[in-house]
């Protein structure tokens, strides 16, 4: 592909070097986050045998109840929302189906305004893979036409990273390609100045 018609600033660059440096991670960085983030694992609960003779008899209160009063100023214990019910929640937000790459795509583009002919010759997209894209919704597209779309439909970084995961992708901070396409996400470039900035720091553009 031929240079952009214009070169970002030296400052704009450097910034970019810096916020590259500032969040690239090693392998070792980012399995070590990862282990951060994983639930800690909840204690079981240590069984109470004849509890509800107790509690009958007025001897004991379960800390894991909660009391509500009643109009008559009698107190009836109101347990918490029990495993049942988490699993039921749980279970409902599995089986909602996720929308695929093209799905998500298509919506993005209602949402924005723009035609569809718009958003495809913007992004550098001929009309055939476009097509391919509308007509397969389980189509899985490279990641640089996902990252094309991003900054044609000027996503914000939460949109963004929906869009990549939908097509199985994810901004990784072990490489610097990504973390400049997260920084112009964040910057709000459009893609012509996306590829400028890409072209400068002797990356493939868009």
């Amino acid at each position: 592909m031929l240079p952009p018609h214009q070169t970002p600033s030296a400052d704009l660059l450097e910034r970019i070097r810096r916020y590259i440096a500032a969040h690239l991670q090693g392998s070792s960085d980012i399995i070590e986050e990862a282990k951060r983030k994983l639930p800690r694992p909840v204690p079981r609960p240590v069984p109470r045998p004849f509890e509800g003779e107790r509690e009958r008899h007025g001897l004991a209160r379960d800390p894991g109840v909660h009391e509500e009063p009643l109009v008559c100023g009698v107190t009836l214990p109101r347990p918490r929302v029990g495993l049942d019910g988490i699993l039921s929640r749980l279970k409902s937000k599995l089986d909602k189906p996720k929308e695929t790459f093209s799905e998500r795509l298509l919506r993005l583009i209602d949402e924005s305004g723009m035609t569809d002919v718009e958003v495809y010759k913007r992004a550098g997209i001929d009309r055939k893979l476009f097509s391919k894209i509308r007509t397969d919704k389980n189509y899985h597209p490279k990641i640089r036409v996902v990252y094309a779309f991003i900054f044609v439909l000027r996503l914000n970084l939460d949109d963004a990273r929906d869009l990549l995961a939908s097509a199985g992708y994810s901004i990784s901070p072990a490489h610097e390609y990504d973390l400049a396409m997260q920084y112009c996400i964040e910057e709000g470039f459009d893609i012509d100045t996306v590829n400028e900035i890409l072209y400068a720091l002797g990356m493939d553009v868009l």
